[in-house]
């Protein structure tokens, strides 16, 4: 190192930037920070950097981009990836991408930076010195014999770089292998052409209970320790990825060791292809599963024994609001006058509507939504039935399909009870027969509910916040605590039309 090596930081953690920083200041280095990727860029174009350590997640953009760039621009700066992370993909996609070398935070013992730093100027300092000897030994070819020089000279610097290459790659496979036989999860190399693997790390034992030779002396073994139930599918699948273009993910159950042992292990396939294009090999990482899939399969049971509940708790509230109607009717049977008796026989209606919500709730899959159109026409047609006696009234139902949340189809229910109730009390009297017109659909992501009948109408001055009638006061409340529009027309008889929202998704059409 010389007082002028300057080595530029890029480290979106302030703290481990600082202390990185420091560490090399007393160490006598200029050291130059970035919190970012494009920071750094910048400073590398406009100061004299000799070496670059470089955070694999940064904020803006992502270390490998870095690498491009940094790679494109000066190919003999320097690039310690100094990343978190110990996952291989992206440890190989560094190497891949023109990292030096590979450290990982958090460094335990500072003189490892060091020693990269220092060993990594060492080697661009040999490249750069190697360029200038080139062009010192092209002016030699030129001045002596032109075109025999001239080969010579690259016959040495292909030689010389064919040498440093070597070098590089054995200590970048030492390391790797270094990496890939300390993390728990089992790396393996397939070769493509001749189907054996050339390597498989010893987390492999512990995982499957075979040890590395073990596999490549047969490479279908892990095949063999399939559970029965998944050996078929699990074969043609992971075949498929060897023999195709694409990599694969996929979760299946083991039975390992003497004893049988039940493991889900997850794979992940992926091809390695060469200058060419063609794939020459495949690299895969095997993780033992187990605990998360029995940890999700845990979740799931509890999932369906609190959905088994919430039915049971709708279908007794059903019940006990039918006993409650029943109650009611038993007692409208006992009031002598009528209009008593029918004040009853509305509340009943009202716990009717409900009881329907909670009844379609206690049939659906969906413990959140009703089919609300469903639900309207069975309503529509309850209320037909109650009023049968009365006058004989077509009944016609133009209904989207429609899914509401409960807190919304409650409300919606009892509107519609108190609406059609008051169309087959009041709308047609004094005439044989009328007609009635239901319909429910989407407009402009809101919900429109209409009622409408060919019947007498509402005086022309009638406004629903001046009615004495219980039952359009409890529309109108009902109306407000939806925050709903309720527009009423008469003309030819009376239309209702509801305008109201659902904050919920079940509400989209299915």
């Amino acid at each position: 190192m010389t007082v002028s090596t300057n080595v530029l930081t890029m480290e979106d953690d302030p703290v481990v930037r600082e202390t990185i920083a420091a560490y090399l200041a007393d160490e006598g280095y200029t050291v130059t920070q970035a919190e970012s990727g494009l920071q750094g860029l910048s400073l590398v174009r406009e100061k004299k950097i000799d070496a670059v350590l470089l955070d694999w997640r940064l904020p803006d953009i992502s270390g490998g981009e870095v690498l491009s760039k940094l790679g494109s621009v000066n190919p003999t700066l320097p690039i310690i990836v100094v990343s978190g992370t110990d996952e291989v993909g992206e440890v190989i996609e560094a190497l891949k991408r023109g990292a030096w070398d590979y450290l990982r935070k958090p460094l335990k013992n500072m003189d490892i930076l060091i020693d990269a730093i220092e060993r990594n100027l060492t080697r661009a300092q040999l490249l750069r010195e190697a360029a200038l000897e080139g062009e010192h030994l092209k002016e030699l070819v030129h001045s002596r014999t032109e075109e025999l020089e001239r080969a010579n000279a690259l016959l040495r610097r292909e030689a010389k770089e064919r040498q440093e290459y070597a070098a590089a790659l054995t200590e970048s496979e030492a390391r790797f292998r270094q990496l890939v036989e300390t993390v728990r999860e089992a790396f393996f190399v397939r070769n493509a052409k001749t189907k054996e693997l050339t390597y498989v790390s010893p987390a492999a034992t512990e995982m499957f209970g075979f040890t590395p030779d073990q596999f490549a002396l047969n490479a279908r073994l892990v095949l063999e320790l399939l559970h029965p139930d998944d050996r078929e599918e699990a074969t043609e699948n992971i075949l498929q990825v060897f023999e195709g273009q694409s990599p694969g993910n996929f979760e299946y159950r083991f039975l390992v060791g003497e004893e049988q042992k039940l493991k889900w292990i997850g794979f992940r396939i992926f091809p390695v292809r060469d200058f060419k294009g063609e794939i020459y090999r495949h690299v895969g990482v095997a993780e033992d599963i187990t605990e998360r899939r029995r940890a999700h399969d845990a979740l799931c049971a509890s999932l369906r024994e609190k959905e088994i509940l919430f039915k049971e708790v709708h279908h007794r509230v059903k019940n006990n609001l039918q006993l409650v109607s029943s109650l009611l009717s038993l007692q409208a049977q006992r009031i002598s006058t009528i209009e008593d008796r029918e004040r009853f026989l509305d509340s009943q209606r009202r716990i009717q509507s409900m009881t329907l919500v909670h009844e379609e709730l206690y049939r659906t899959d969906d413990l959140s939504c009703i089919d609300f159109s469903y639900y309207v026409e069975q309503l529509a047609r309850r209320i037909e039935q109650a009023f049968s006696a009365v006058v004989p009234v077509e009944l016609v139902v133009d209904l989207e399909r429609i899914h509401l949340s409960v807190d919304t189809a409650v409300p919606c229910g009892l509107i519609l009870n108190e609406l059609i109730s008051n169309v087959y009390k009041h709308a047609f009297i004094g005439r044989s027969h009328g007609r009635l017109y239901l319909s429910a659909g989407l407009r402009d992501s809101s919900i429109v509910l209409k009622v409408v009948d060919d019947g007498v109408g509402f005086p022309s001055q009638f406004d629903i916040e001046e009615s004495n009638s219980l039952g359009m006061q409890v529309v109108h409340a009902l109306v407000e605590q939806l925050s709903a529009d309720l527009v009423i027309t008469t003309d030819r008889g009376t239309e209702f039309e509801l305008t109201f929202s659902d904050s919920s998704l079940c509400m989209l059409p299915s």
